[in-house]
């Protein structure tokens, strides 16, 4: 088994998991896959989140010289958050994908399948997080595809292939705030 897997994160979560088995060359001809039919406000969430990174330096730099300026900006950003969110909640359909229990790290995930996948095969991936109705559309390739369990479903590890670097904070902000939330349920218990 590959060790730089394993020196990620994991976490379980619930979210949405579409797939398609596609070919090497179709992975390779575009950077994200295009095998689904998304509307252009299924990547939004992710790339505000990608904006929002890349601004958070200069908004440091602003908040030392001036906290009203930086104040404000935070608060028109987190107006810009609140529109994305109610725009994304009414445009991303669950009925379509299927809500199951994942293992994911920001170098792969697991998940259940109807049917088996062959070791090796490239797949693209379409992934919404149910929380933050964020969603990613990846590449990635199969590195197990386990026995067929009680409930008739096959167990597939996916190894992520060419992930950009947005789609990598993405999972892995949803990853951090996950364990965060894990940690203030035990704390409560």
């Amino acid at each position: 088994m590959n060790q730089e897997r394993r020196q990620y994160f994991r976490i379980f979560g619930k979210v949405a998991v579409d797939y398609k088995v596609i070919t090497e060359d179709e992975m390779c001809h575009s950077r994200l896959p295009s095998q689904f039919q998304v509307s252009h406000f299924f990547l939004l969430l992710t790339e505000l989140q990608a904006f929002g990174h890349d601004s958070s330096y200069q908004l440091r730099k602003i908040a030392q010289k001036d906290p009203m300026v930086a104040s404000f900006l935070e608060n028109m950003n987190n107006k810009i958050d609140a529109i994305a969110h109610a725009i994304a909640k009414s445009d991303v359909e669950f009925e379509n994908l299927s809500t199951q229990k994942i293992n994911l790290s920001e170098g792969g995930m697991s998940f259940k399948s109807k049917e088996p996948i062959p070791l090796d095969s490239y797949v693209a991936l379409k992934v919404v997080f149910e929380e933050t109705y964020t969603g990613l559309l990846l590449y990635g390739q199969v590195l197990y595809c386990g026995e067929q369990e009680e409930d008739g479903q096959y167990k597939i590890g996916i190894e992520f292939s060419d992930m950009p670097e947005s789609s990598r904070m993405t999972v892995a902000r949803y990853i951090l705030s996950s364990q965060a939330r894990d940690r203030q349920l035990s704390d409560e218990q």
